[in-house]
């Protein structure tokens, strides 16, 4: 796999440029925009790590070797055919611990991101999605690539259709890994696309004719995480991204995003990000 960089403003091919704030930007334009996407083949002797974060999603997949991918103090293993998406403004952490590894990449932003990828099923980082079909997302990557070839007035159009095309595909190849190996796909396709809705795990469980204790007990070991961690990560995603794309009363906000309650809505946004929705909006 030969190392290659590419960008909106630019096509870079060669050797590592400085990467802080290339190709990263939060614009919502159109449902999806690409901002940056690449292949790397290379051994990381210490860690590839951003503290803050991007402004954009973030998405690995891992094409051979073996990946530590840090979530606080959590090491998640991320293998050959794992696809990982770094949600917005989350640090991230990876290392491949002086052994070789290949992935593709690719940086993306857009007014409907978070929705495409809940309606594909792609879970966003801790969870790690895992993958069929090597390559028919590899040539979808080498399709994307291409697109930056044409540099005129329709790339950043061109480009939107071949990353929806690509999540497409990813989210089939997820699919038949799920129907595969993947316990609950019912329960978490209906949380991804019911979120903002009340959910009782109680209610998931029966869905899936186990007990509640079963339940809470796999889904956590399949997704990294309990199912109602699960619910208010995507709630807290979908709650940053309309206070940055939008001028909706925070009110509004926290009812679209499944809280009644706007003193609770606030108090429980500030607990997972560190900053009430007001603060949240002024700072980006």
């Amino acid at each position: 796999m030969n190392n290659v960089w590419y960008y909106v403003n630019d096509i870079v091919n060669g050797p590592r440029l400085p990467w802080v704030g290339l190709g990263n930007r939060q614009c919502n334009d159109l449902p999806l925009m690409v901002n940056c996407a690449g292949a790397y083949e290379q051994i990381f002797r210490s860690y590839n790590h951003n503290p803050n974060g991007r402004l954009d999603y973030y998405l690995m997949y891992i094409v051979s070797g073996e990946a530590k991918i840090y979530n606080g103090n959590e090491v998640l293993i991320a293998k050959e055919g794992s696809i990982i998406v770094f949600p917005p403004n989350n640090e991230y952490k990876h290392t491949s611990e002086n052994s070789l590894i290949s992935y593709l990449w690719v940086h993306f932003t857009g007014s409907d991101a978070l929705s495409i990828l809940n309606r594909y099923g792609i879970s966003l980082f801790p969870a790690i999605n895992s993958a069929n079909g090597e390559n028919k997302i590899s040539n979808r990557f080498q399709r994307l690539f291409d697109g930056f070839a044409k540099n005129d007035k329709f790339r950043d159009y061109d480009l939107s259709s071949l990353l929806d095309r690509l999540l497409i595909e990813i989210g089939r190849s997820i699919s038949v890994e799920q129907g595969e190996k993947m316990l609950f796909a019912k329960s978490i396709r209906y949380i991804n696309e019911f979120y903002f809705k009340q959910i009782r795990i109680t209610e998931l469980a029966k869905m899936e004719n186990v007990s509640m204790t079963t339940y809470n007990l796999h889904f956590k070991r399949q997704m990294g995480m309990s199912p109602t961690q699960y619910i208010l990560a995507l709630r807290m995603h979908s709650a940053k991204e309309l206070l940055e794309s939008s001028k909706l009363p925070i009110r509004d906000i926290g009812v679209m995003c499944g809280y009644d309650d706007f003193n609770f809505f606030t108090k429980v946004f500030k607990k997972f990000t560190g900053k009430s929705p007001s603060a949240y909006r002024k700072m980006k």
